[in-house]
């Protein structure tokens, strides 16, 4: 039985993605492993090399010839900006817009953090961070946010007009596509998570995607304590073209590649479905002339239902009836922008003050802090879709009351 819409309510439907398609061949990928007993990537009694084989698969899926598996999106930002060869107080612009790994990542690549504004994409306004250059910046992060892609064409204008490199972040985006391009094999590098919520999952990990074979050695250097175990095909390690420096230990392991591999053959398919559920939602409700995050390339998105209201107060009004109905429903990051961190607003990293006090950014934070998402789920049914047309019919028409005072 359906609950009323007024009831509060357990949630409909799990909003998860790759998780959510969790089945046995993840448990017996695992279990290949454990049994063979070689769960680190470069040796072990009968090592299944699943590593490497998850590295060709995603590199062909992104059209790029070079991947390398680590071991969280956090630590790929941070190899992809050391493979592009940020300098010690290099500055990389990033959108206000984004998650505090994208920061954490810049400052452990020794970078500077620069934030911008957002626009109702809710990824980097275009028109608005040119302003930001200075002969100190090093690179741009557009960040494709809750699996839309951000406006990519004009940012890379300005980004090849100054000369800077271009690191797409696509945690939240893998398997998304820009006109028809993959989003993380559109700039210099891409860097993908596979954290517990994302579209594919080992519960945590990352990758690297580039087409520079320079980027992708520093990257696999840095990630491998600096080139002392590369990935080299020929099972040697060391020996690689770049010349040697000290780095880290962020490798992905045997179990992540296995599980990551089984979990890549479902990632177009649900995608697929996702932004189809999106389409036909937002069709169905064409009539009530809903203000909807734009989509900068809706065709290749992976399924977005994000609402933008009058104001954060419509959009918790919003968010309540949703969540009283089973729907899950909030703000992005609670319609707070990263630089609101009190760490990052003060630059306070663990050695000492990095930066000055951040200035805010007013016009993105009233865009964020009015967005409704509504997650969606790769176990969907119709049904469930059926309610949550229903439902945000009904929260569109608790906002309107409450906007006439009724």
């Amino acid at each position: 039985m359906t609950a009323s819409l007024s009831e509060p309510t357990t949630l409909r439907y799990e909003p998860l993605r790759g998780l959510a398609l969790w089945g046995e061949e993840e448990k017996a990928a695992a279990l290949d492993v454990l049994e063979s007993r070689s769960l680190f990537r470069y040796y072990g009694p009968a090592l299944q090399h699943r590593v490497e084989r998850f590295e060709e698969r995603f590199a062909a899926l992104h059209q790029a010839p070079h991947a390398v598996g680590v071991s969280s999106g956090t630590a790929a930002l941070t190899c992809a900006l050391v493979g592009l060869g940020i300098p010690e107080g290099g500055e990389v612009i990033v959108p206000s817009a984004t998650f505090v790994g994208c920061v954490n990542a810049v400052v452990a690549a020794r970078g500077i953090p620069v934030f911008a504004d957002i626009d109702e994409s809710l990824t980097l306004d275009p028109t608005a961070w040119e302003q930001l250059v200075t002969e100190r910046t090093f690179a741009v992060m557009p960040v494709h946010l809750n699996n839309a892609a951000a406006d990519m064409d004009p940012i890379l204008a300005v980004a090849r007009k100054h000369g800077l490199r271009v690191l797409e972040d696509a945690a939240q985006a893998c398997g998304v596509s820009y006109r028809g391009r993959p989003v993380g094999s559109i700039g210099d590098a891409g860097a993908f998570s596979f954290q517990l919520e994302k579209n594919i999952t080992a519960g945590e990990g990352g990758a690297v995607v580039t087409t520079d074979p320079d980027v992708h050695d520093r990257a696999v250097r840095y990630q491998d304590q600096g080139g002392q175990f590369t990935t080299s095909r020929s099972g040697e390690r060391g020996g690689g073209a770049g010349e040697a420096f000290l780095g880290a230990n962020l490798r992905m392991t045997e179990i992540a590649g296995a599980l990551l591999s089984v979990q890549l053959e479902r990632l177009t398919p649900m995608l697929r479905r996702l932004r189809d559920i999106a389409r036909t939602v937002r069709a169905d409700l064409a009539d009530l002339e809903l203000e909807w995050r734009r989509l900068p390339d809706e065709e290749g998105s992976g399924g977005d239902l994000t609402v933008l209201l009058d104001n954060r107060m419509a959009a918790r009004r919003f968010v309540t009836v949703l969540t009283a109905a089973g729907i899950p429903a909030a703000t992005l990051y609670s319609g707070r922008l990263v630089q609101q961190n009190p760490a990052v607003r003060a630059g306070r990293t663990a050695w000492g003050t990095a930066w000055d006090a951040t200035a805010r950014l007013r016009a993105s934070e009233a865009v964020l802090g009015r967005s409704v998402t509504v997650g969606l789920g790769a176990t969907m049914t119709d049904d469930d879709v059926t309610h949550l047309t229903a439902s945000l019919r009904t929260a569109a028409e608790a906002v309107r009351k409450g906007a006439n005072g009724e």
